[in-house]
C-alpha cells in the first residue's frame, strides 16, 4: 500500500486519521456547512501534518496543547489546496473549525422546485473521487480509512441521513437543555445556541472504517419504508411507495451475495432515492447507497444497479483500491460480482447479455479515448489527471473480463474459494495493483501462469484472448439486427417478449445512421416516446439525432431538462455536437438546463462543448 497518493497532498508517513467527530450545521440560505471536526491520528504527530482541501474556509485549528499554527501552502488545479499544520507537538488529537463554500464540488444544493415535493430544499453530497476535500479537511485518499460520529443540525422539519447508523434524532432545544452551558455546536453556528432552537439534530455513528470518498450526507424532506430486517429505502414522501415496490427484492439480493462472498459486514443495506440531478446510477456509500430515480420504471427491470452497488459491499467498500490508478480493483471486481449474483437471480443467459451490453459501451469509450491511449489501460500513471476526466466503463468491463479470465483458467471450484480468501485477507484494507498481482501469484499460481496479467493490466486496448460472451438472448438480437440491415423491421409480437436489455442492444447495434422513416417506425415499435426506461430512449435518440430525425430534438430536451445522470447526459450532448444539423442546440440546451446538473456532470458536459468549439 503506497504511503503517498498522486491525487492527495497527504503524507501517510506523518500518520493516518483513525477517527473523526463531526458537528455539521446545515445552512440552506448561505448554501454552506459550518463544521467542527475533531481528529484522532494513529500516532502522536511530530512536525508537520498535511490535509487536503478544496475551497474550504478554515477558522482555526486547536489541539489539547493549545492553538495550532496552520497555512495553506500549496495549490493545484486537480488536487485543490494543502492545509499544513505546523506545531502539533506530539499530539494525536486536534480540532479544525471550517466552512464549505457555495460551490463545493461535492455538494449540490437544490431549491424546492427541483425536488419531487416542490416544498422543501434538498442537499446531497457526492465525494468520489476527489470531492470529500471540499466538505471537510481530510487525507482524501482511499488508502486511509477512518470511523466517525456526527451531530448534524438541520432546519426543521427536514431530516438528515448519512453513510452511518442514525442513533438519535432530537429537537435542537432538547440538545441545548441536555448539554447545559457546554454546547459543542456554538462555534459552528454564527448565531450560537439560538440557531438550534428551530432545528433538528440527527446523531450518527459509523463504527466501520471507510475511506473519505465513501462519506455521504443528504438532507431533505425524507420518508422511509422497510424492505426487510436489514434494508430500508429513504425517499421523498411523494415517491417512497413507488421506490419500495421497485426495490422489494433487496433482502434476497443480500442473501445471495452472502452465499458467494461471505458475511455482509456493514449491519444494514439502506438506500436513498436521490433527486433527478444525481449524476450516477448509484453510489455505494456503506449503510446508505445512493440511487438515481431513473431506476424507477415500474417493472423492476433496472434493479441490476442495486445488485452492483450491493456487490461493492465486498469489492470496493470492504477491499478498496489504494489509489484511483487502481480503480479497476473496485469496479472490475464489482462487475464480476454483480454478474455472479445476476446468474442466481435470473440466469446465465441474462448475465451474459448484460456483459455484452456493457462491453459494447466499453468499446465506445475506448474509441473516444483512442484504442492505444492510456485510459484504455487498467493501471497507468494519473499524476496531474483528474479521475473524473477519465471516468469510463473501461475499468468496469475490462476489469471484469480480466477477473473472468482468471476464473476460467482454473474453474469455479478453485476460483470461488480464492474469492473468499481474497476478501478475508484484505477486508477493511486498501490494495494496489501490484499487491493484487502478488496475491494471485501466491494463491492462484495456475491462473497467473495461464493468463497474461501484464497485458490485461498495463497494456492498452482489449486482449483478443478475452472470454467470449454467449447467450441465446444475444442470438435473437443479432438476427434482428441482420434482418434490419436487409430492410426488415423486427416483428412486434417477437420484440414484445424481449427483455429491455435486448431492445437496448438492438438499438446500439444498428448502423450509426438509419433512415428517417426507420427512426419513426422504431420509435413506434418500442414505445419510446412514452417509455420510462431512459437506457432505451437514449440509445435510440443517439442514432436518431445522427440520422437527422428532427422529432428526436423534443425527446432529447425532455431528458436533458429532467435528468442529471451522466450515463444519459453525455451521450446526448455528444450526439448533438456530432450532428451538424443540430450542433447549435447543444449549447442552447445546456444554457437552459445546466443549472440543475451536479457539478461533476457540468464539468463533463462543458468539456464536450469545449471540444466541439461551443
Amino acid at each position: 500500500m503506497p504511503s503517498n497518493d498522486p491525487h492527495s497532498f497527504a503524507d501517510l508517513e506523518q500518520g493516518r486519521i483513525e477517527h473523526i467527530e463531526f458537528t455539521f450545521d446545515i445552512d440552506f440560505d448561505a448554501r454552506s456547512i459550518r463544521g467542527i471536526a475533531v481528529y484522532t491520528i494513529d500516532r502522536p504527530v511530530e512536525g508537520s501534518f498535511f490535509l487536503d482541501l478544496r475551497d474550504l474556509k478554515i477558522a482555526g485549528v486547536h489541539s489539547p496543547a493549545g492553538e495550532v499554527d496552520w497555512t495553506i501552502d500549496k495549490e493545484d488545479a486537480v488536487l485543490g489546496q494543502r492545509l499544513h499544520l505546523e506545531n502539533l507537538d506530539a499530539q494525536s488529537e486536534f480540532a479544525i473549525y471550517f466552512e464549505t463554500t457555495p460551490d463545493a464540488s461535492a455538494l449540490q444544493w437544490l431549491t424546492p422546485e427541483l425536488t419531487a415535493g416542490g416544498t422543501h430544499p434538498y442537499l446531497f453530497s457526492q465525494c468520489q473521487a476527489l470531492h470529500a476535500r471540499s466538505v471537510f479537511p481530510c487525507q482524501d485518499t482511499p488508502s486511509v480509512r477512518f470511523t466517525y460520529t456526527a451531530d448534524v443540525i438541520v432546519p426543521a422539519p427536514l431530516t438528515a441521513v448519512m453513510s452511518a447508523e442514525r442513533v438519535d434524532v432530537c429537537d435542537g432545544k432538547e440538545l441545548i437543555a441536555s448539554q447545559g452551558e457546554s454546547n459543542p455546536t456554538d462555534a459552528a453556528s454564527p448565531d450560537g445556541r439560538s440557531a438550534m432552537t428551530d432545528s433538528t439534530v440527527c446523531v450518527f455513528d459509523m463504527p466501520q472504517a471507510i475511506p473519505s470518498y465513501l462519506f455521504a450526507l443528504a438532507v431533505g424532506n425524507l420518508a422511509a419504508k422497510d424492505l426487510g430486517p436489514r434494508s430500508r429505502i429513504y425517499a421523498e414522501p411523494e415517491v417512497v411507495d413507488e421506490a419500495a415496490h421497485e426495490f422489494a427484492e433487496t433482502e434476497r439480493m443480500i442473501a445471495e451475495a452472502e452465499g458467494l462472498f461471505g458475511p455482509y459486514e456493514w449491519d444494514r443495506f439502506d438506500m436513498l432515492l436521490m433527486p433527478p440531478s444525481f449524476p450516477y446510477g448509484g453510489m455505494e456509500n456503506p449503510r446508505l447507497t445512493f440511487l438515481t430515480p431513473t431506476l424507477i420504471v415500474g417493472d423492476r427491470s433496472m434493479v441490476n444497479v442495486v445488485v452492483h452497488e450491493l456487490a461493492h459491499s465486498w469489492t470496493g467498500n470492504l477491499v478498496t483500491n489504494a489509489t484511483w490508478e487502481d480503480f479497476w480493483l473496485n469496479e472490475g471486481w464489482t462487475v464480476y460480482a454483480e454478474r455472479r449474483i445476476l446468474e442466481i437471480l435470473d440466469d446465465k443467459n441474462y448475465a451474459q447479455m448484460k456483459g455484452a451490453l456493457r462491453r459494447k459501451s466499453m468499446f465506445e469509450d475506448m474509441k473516444l479515448f483512442g484504442m492505444d491511449s492510456d485510459p484504455t489501460r487498467l493501471n497507468y500513471s494519473q499524476k496531474g489527471i483528474d479521475p473524473d476526466e477519465v471516468f469510463s466503463t473501461i475499468p468496469y468491463e475490462k476489469g471484469a473480463a480480466f477477473i473472468i479470465s482468471l476464473e476460467e483458467a482454473v474453474g469455479r471450484e478453485v476460483f470461488d474459494p480464492f474469492i473468499k480468501k481474497y476478501i478475508e485477507t484484505f477486508r477493511f484494507q486498501s490494495l494496489d495493483t501490484r499487491g493484487f498481482i502478488d496475491f494471485v501469484k501466491k494463491e492462484l499460481p495456475a491462473a497467473a501462469d495461464a493468463v497474461d496479467i501484464d497485458q490485461w493490466l498495463f497494456e492498452p486496448g482489449f486482449p483478443q484472448s478475452a472470454p467470449a460472451l454467449e447467450s441465446t438472448l444475444l442470438d435473437a438480437v443479432d438476427a434482428a439486427v441482420s434482418a434490419f440491415t436487409e430492410g426488415t423491421l423486427p416483428a412486434a409480437d417477437a420484440v414484445g417478449q424481449w427483455k429491455p436489455e435486448q431492445i437496448e442492444l438492438f438499438l446500439k447495434n444498428l448502423p450509426s445512421r438509419i433512415g428517417i422513416d426507420d427512426c419513426a417506425a422504431l420509435e413506434e415499435l418500442f414505445g419510446l416516446k412514452t417509455s420510462r426506461n431512459n437506457n432505451l430512449v437514449v440509445a435510440f435518440l443517439s442514432k436518431a439525432l445522427a440520422s437527422g430525425y428532427e422529432d428526436a430534438l423534443d425527446s432529447a430536451e425532455r431528458i436533458l431538462s429532467t435528468v442529471g445522470r451522466m450515463l444519459y447526459l453525455k451521450p446526448l450532448y455528444r450526439a448533438l455536437v456530432e450532428a451538424e444539423w443540430c450542433k447549435h442546440k447543444a449549447r442552447d440546451f445546456y444554457d437552459r438546463h445546466g443549472a440543475s446538473y451536479h457539478p461533476i456532470a457540468k464539468g463533463g458536459i462543458e468539456r464536450i462543448l469545449k471540444e466541439a468549439g461551443l
